[in-house]
């Protein structure tokens, strides 16, 4: 864990989300029933804060000294990278996705869950843009989900895949039923998004939920690369 969340302190340049996105993320540890929509928006409210509030909470004084002492030196290399974390795991097509085979492309990978409110609100916009890129045979960008069946109060595969289905969201989300993925990139809220460059590095992470607009800047700045 120590290790994902030194990668996170390397380039966080989608932070500026943090401020202009209104919508908080779900703790990853939450569930429906211990807090409301209308909880999470009080607290919003309240404390002006983001979901990386809840990812703060989640890390020890102990955890966190460590990140700072190992991270520092990091910090200040705006142009050393980090190479991401790869997987291979099936959508809800079953379809095969090796994230290290997307080399040459920029990914909009977006950590969600099926009971999480922010995440359902901005599915519509992830729908929208992977429908502009996929019909697009030279594309540069790729839309990919992942889902953790059965990760707290999460559904099966199943659900997961009816969910989508009737919502109509077409964009591939791989499944990762072992979870593995999700603790690999220290997921702690809900939705997080990760953007990986053309070179398999990680060049950015963002908490919460976030506007379609917004989407499209970190894409395109993905895509434009480290100065």
């Amino acid at each position: 864990m120590n290790q994902i969340r030194k990668m996170m302190q390397l380039r966080i340049f989608l932070l500026f989300v943090l401020a202009v996105s209104l919508t908080v993320g779900c703790g990853a540890s939450a569930s429906p029933q211990s807090q409301s929509a209308e909880e999470t928006v009080a607290a919003s409210d309240d404390n002006g804060e983001s979901a990386s509030a809840g990812t703060e909470e989640a890390v020890s004084s102990e955890e966190t000294d460590a990140v700072q002492e190992e991270g520092g030196a990091a910090q200040d290399d705006p142009q050393k990278t980090t190479p991401i974390i790869d997987f291979t795991l099936l959508d809800q097509y079953g379809t095969e996705h090796t994230l290290s085979e997307y080399k040459g492309k920029v990914v909009f990978l977006n950590f969600w869950a099926t009971w999480c409110p922010p995440c359902r609100s901005e599915m519509p916009a992830i729908q929208k843009l992977y429908e502009e890129y996929s019909a697009d045979a030279d594309s540069e960008v790729v839309i990919l989900g992942i889902a953790a069946p059965g990760l707290g109060s999460e559904t099966d595969e199943e659900g997961i895949a009816s969910f989508l289905q009737d919502n109509g969201y077409t964009y591939p989300v791989v499944m990762d039923p072992t979870a593995e993925v999700f603790y690999s990139y220290g997921i702690t809220a809900y939705p997080t998004t990760f953007m990986i460059d053309k070179d398999s590095n990680v060049y950015g992470y963002v908490t919460g939920a976030i506007s379609e607009d917004i989407m499209r800047s970190i894409i395109a700045e993905t895509l434009e690369g480290r100065s």
